[in-house]
Order: structure tokens, then sequence, then C-alpha cells
């Protein structure tokens, strides 16, 4: 397969690469919004928003894996039980929540019922929180690993 030849410096590319980072961001969470909306206040059948999840999902996938060859966590954060804490409950309240509207909106029994609605939003945030929790522990621990390793592989090469 023939190469192309490429026509910008190392800066050029670095601005293309945070071009590219932004954009792979926005376009992220607007198809999770698109997911969410489709899913829960359009009630749009899978097949409908099936094709954007399964996309989503090779989108989550890909970056882990990629994050974790490569040995990094995130820009602003490291992989910390703080840290774990702080976006299990950034993600599960901000899904409750989500959840909680929506149940409010489609379902006559919840506009009736609010005690059972704020009761199952609970229940919805804690099994959310230990799920991301328990994710963010698991590739947190993998990452810090990783590091070592990639750490340990870069210190051998430098000695030899």
């Amino acid at each position: 397969m023939k190469k192309f030849k490429k026509v910008v410096d190392e800066r050029q590319e670095m601005e293309l690469y945070k071009i590219e980072h932004v954009c792979f961001w926005i376009v992220f969470w607007l198809l999770l919004g698109s997911i969410v909306v489709q899913s829960m206040f359009l009630n749009a059948p899978f097949s409908q928003w099936g094709f954007e999840w399964a996309v989503f999902m090779i989108c989550c996938i890909g970056v882990i894996v990629g994050c974790y060859k490569k040995g990094q966590w995130d820009f602003y954060s490291k992989p910390t039980t703080k840290n774990y804490l702080l976006y299990s409950l950034i993600g599960a309240g901000a899904f409750a929540i989500i959840y909680a509207v929506a149940m409010f909106i489609n379902s006559d029994y919840f506009k009736d019922n609010l005690p059972a609605l704020g009761a199952l939003t609970a229940l919805i945030f804690a099994m959310l929180f230990a799920l991301i929790f328990a994710a963010l522990f698991i590739t947190g621990t993998l990452i810090k690993n990783r590091q070592k390793k990639l750490e340990d592989e870069f210190n051998d090469e430098t000695h030899q």
C-alpha cells in the first residue's frame, strides 16, 4: 500500500491532533445525548437507536483499550480513589436525574407517586454509583499497573 507524504510539520500535526481530540469528544457526548433522548424520552425502539449505541460502545472500548495500551488515564486527573468517587457521583447523579425526569414525563404512575419515583431514583443512583466506581477502580488499577510496566521497560532500555 502506498503511503501518503506528510505535508505538515510537528507543530501543525499537534494542532491537528488537538482539533481531532475536541471534535471526537463533541461527537462522543452528542451521540450519548442522542441515545438517551431517543431511548428514555422518545421511547424509540432499540432498532432505531441500536446502531448509534453500537458505535458509541465501539468508541468507549476503543478509548479504554487505547488508554490502557499507552498507560494513560486522563488529561486532568490521575487514577485515585478520590477521583473514582467524584466521577461515580457525577455519572450516577446525572443519569439518576435524567432517569427520574424521563420516568416522571413518561409514566402516569410516577406523576401521582413521587415517593416511589424518589425511591426508584435512589436505587438507580446507588446501583450506578457502585457499577461506575467498580469500573473506574478496575480500569484505574489496570492503568497504574500498565504505567509501572511501561516505566520499567523504559528504565531497562535506558540503562543498557
